[in-house]
């Protein structure tokens, strides 16, 4: 008794005085006794059963642990208040009911272990399962095992820990046969080494009997199908290894910062790589990155990438680096982008075959440069109904080699124009120019290069933008499901220009890294190695499931939007974000990520007025002129270079009304701003810009929000400057 707790003893002396209760009281026909008993006893019934309703059972028995007392006693109770008299039973019915609940003690007996069956509480998991089975074993006594990590995955046994003795004691002799016999592991899996930086009473316990049965640690793995000559990253050595468990949508992952010898490069094989650590290439679980000579290699439970966000206008607004957010990198930080590059270039670069998300990543990077105030023009060998979609949120979109020719051709005349501009100014493009920057984007290159009459004086112009664009603030981006460069002079003068820029490779054609990757980007890619992408994740069965018969139909996710963001020689691998571009002609989600106001960013007015007088300011849909008919050589170099100054095509007049005129006659009466552009021959944004410069000249009347209407002949007009 004087180790039992003071609740059980108070039970015990609770349940003495009901069972002298119960021998007399249900003969007093006393009815408020009755009642009392009753309702003791008919609520913990009640209790009990909405306990067994929640249907947890463990919480359930403790509850009928508890209400055993009150329940059999009122039973007692009532069959001693039933019966008439008072029989001889009564009494050792209560006593041997009190003697009954004392030696169960079942209001306690839950929450109190008497202490010769007290056991240590342990941590639960992993870590409290081994400090249980060390101390049972008493491999050591007197010690016990601090800082558990596993250190594969939750699903593998290895691990190390601390073995710590008693205070100021060493830690004994341990047999590592009964560690091992103590873990159920073989011998040659348990090694017990010293600590670094501290004393005899803390030794390092290793058991790692998955590596041992794959063929030793990972140090000599490392060392036999890694490091080796010929490897995957060959004459490298481990610099540090990490673990991190999941966080999010982040599964948990292992990561092994590697280096070659001071003076080399490191040079990676991400096939031989996956085949080195057991994983599938298609499964997109190992990442590697190289910068220089070292390399992060980067090992997740399950595909990281498999989730996509959503693209909006704060991921793709720039920062204060000029930097904006194209995707979620594998490690789940954003993958930014630079806008610019070092050298002050807008060119880039976008690879990937359909379906891998291309279009989605045109419609970010437009939707980006027109938040940072750039204008945007966009041409494509065919007509594509979702980037029509996005030509309505930027100055110019058309389709065709006809259109392409007169893109190219204005963008020539505007070096010049904007040439005379920098003189006036006394610098280069920047952020003080007068004009806004202005990109490019030719998407399948190849085949508007490739075209049997303007392909060469396209891939002319192109090699010209390329090369002297930067001081006027033009810039080439190249699209396609591949990139041939091949008939553009210079190619690696021109591969320095643009891949210093932004450039993405997603998935592409049959792809297996490497060289078809350098091949698929025409070089701009550099000397990066990228993992080879496919359709789908887990798309491929193991041979073993194969031969065995095993067939699985259910597809995996699609990898639209995976790919890389290609920097100089180093490579991200990411998911881009994502924008609703639908196929079915239903509202898409462009407005939320292009400006909010709708503006739309367009060439200034004297730029206009310039292209105009050179006849290069139109629909961009009439044949080009041919270089013969000015005078030119056979060669056609006087229909792309030289001074502008082409002669009117023929049955053509040169407009000599400028944008502004041509605003004021067709606005006869109260007009919607999208009534004045259908009779205007301009660009959209053209004719917004002059909309707002004929009001705030007060030549033109804003009724309300888009409306407008004639000035009042009263009111008068303003000066014309233009």
């Amino acid at each position: 008794m004087s180790t039992m707790p003071t609740r059980a003893k108070a039970e015990m002396a609770a349940y003495g005085a009901s069972a002298a209760a119960l021998a007399y009281v249900p003969s007093m026909e006393s009815l408020p006794a009755h009642a009392t008993v009753a309702a003791v006893s008919g609520g913990c019934v009640w209790w009990l059963y909405r306990k067994v309703k929640t249907r947890d059972f463990r919480r359930t028995i403790r509850s009928a642990q508890r209400m055993l007392g009150p329940v059999t006693g009122g039973a007692v109770y009532a069959a001693a208040a039933i019966v008439p008299g008072r029989p001889w039973w009564e009494p050792v019915a209560a006593l041997g009911w009190g003697a009954a609940m004392s030696a169960a003690l079942p209001v306690t007996r839950s929450t109190w272990t008497p202490p010769e069956t007290f056991t240590a509480a342990y941590p639960p998991g992993f870590r409290g399962l081994v400090m249980r089975l060390w101390d049972d074993a008493e491999v050591a006594p007197d010690t016990r095992l601090e800082n558990i990590e596993q250190t594969l995955s939750p699903a593998h046994p290895d691990f190390t820990a601390d073995v710590v003795a008693a205070a100021g004691r060493p830690v004994p002799r341990i047999d590592l046969v009964a560690a091992a016999a103590a873990f159920g592991v073989p011998v040659d899996c348990v090694t017990l080494d010293e600590i670094p930086g501290t004393g005899p009473g803390r030794m390092r316990l290793t058991v790692a009997p998955t590596t041992r049965r794959s063929g030793g640690s990972l140090e000599d793995m490392w060392a036999q199908k890694v490091a080796r000559p010929g490897g995957a990253i060959p004459d490298s050595s481990i610099v540090r290894v990490e673990q991190f468990p999941a966080t999010g949508d982040l599964p948990a992952r292992g990561m092994i910062l590697a280096q070659v010898e001071p003076g080399e490069v490191a040079r990676v094989s991400h096939a031989q790589l996956c085949s080195a650590f057991g994983v599938e290439a298609e499964e997109l679980r190992l990442v590697a990155e190289s910068r220089g000579r070292e390399v992060l290699v980067t090992l997740y439970e399950s595909a990281p990438l498999k989730a996509s966000r959503r693209a909006t206008r704060e991921l793709l607004t720039l920062d204060a680096y000029g930097r904006y957010t194209i995707g979620t990198a594998h490690d789940g930080s954003d993958a930014k982008v630079h806008m610019q590059s070092a050298a002050g270039t807008l060119h880039g670069f976008l690879v990937g075959v359909t379906g891998s998300g291309k279009t989605v990543c045109l419609a970010l990077m437009c939707a980006a440069w027109a938040l940072a105030g750039l204008a945007t023009w966009v041409t494509s060998a065919r007509p594509d109904a979702q980037m029509s979609a996005v030509g309505r949120h930027i100055d110019r979109q058309n389709a065709g080699p006809v259109p392409t020719w007169w893109m190219l051709k204005a963008a020539i005349a505007l070096m010049d124009i904007r040439g005379e501009i920098n003189a006036e100014r006394g610098h280069d493009f920047s952020a003080h120019s007068p004009y806004p920057g202005l990109v490019l984007v030719l998407d399948e290159f190849n085949s508007l290069v490739g075209d049997d009459g303007l392909g060469d004086d396209i891939a002319q112009m192109t090699d010209v933008l390329a090369r002297e664009g930067r001081k006027f603030g033009i810039g080439i981006v190249f699209a396609g499901q591949s990139l041939n460069l091949a008939k553009l002079g210079g190619e690696a003068s021109l591969r320095d220009q643009v891949q210093g820029g932004i450039g993405v490779v997603l998935r592409i054609a049959n792809s297996s890294g490497g060289i078809a990757a350098r091949q698929a980007t025409g070089g701009l890619a550099g000397d990066a190695d990228l993992a080879a992408i496919p359709d789908r994740f887990n798309a491929s069965m193991s041979l073993m499931d194969r031969m065995h018969g095993i067939t699985d139909d259910v597809p995996g996710e699609t990898t639209q939007g995976v790919g890389h963001t290609v920097t100089g020689s180093g490579a991200t691998m990411m998911r881009s974000l994502y924008v609703h571009l639908p196929k079915d002609g239903s509202p898409d989600g462009l407005p939320e990520i292009f400006p909010e106001d709708g503006s739309i960013n367009c060439l200034t007015a004297r730029e206009i007025d310039a292209l105009t007088d050179l006849g290069l300011w139109h629909d961009w849909t009439m044949p080009p002129p041919s270089g013969k008919d000015n005078g030119q050589d056979d060669d056609g170099q006087g229909a792309v270079l030289g001074t502008f100054a082409p002669p009117p095509l023929p049955n053509q007049t040169r407009p000599k009304a400028t944008v502004k005129d041509k605003v004021l006659a067709a606005v006869t009466g109260q007009m919607t701003a999208k009534e004045i552009r259908a009779q205007v021959d301009a660009a959209a944004g053209t004719v917004r810009n002059a909309l707002s410069d004929l009001v705030a000249e007060g030549r033109l009347h804003q009724v309300d929000h888009g409306v407008y209407a004639p000035v009042p002949a009263s009111v008068g007009t303003a000066p014309q400057d233009d």
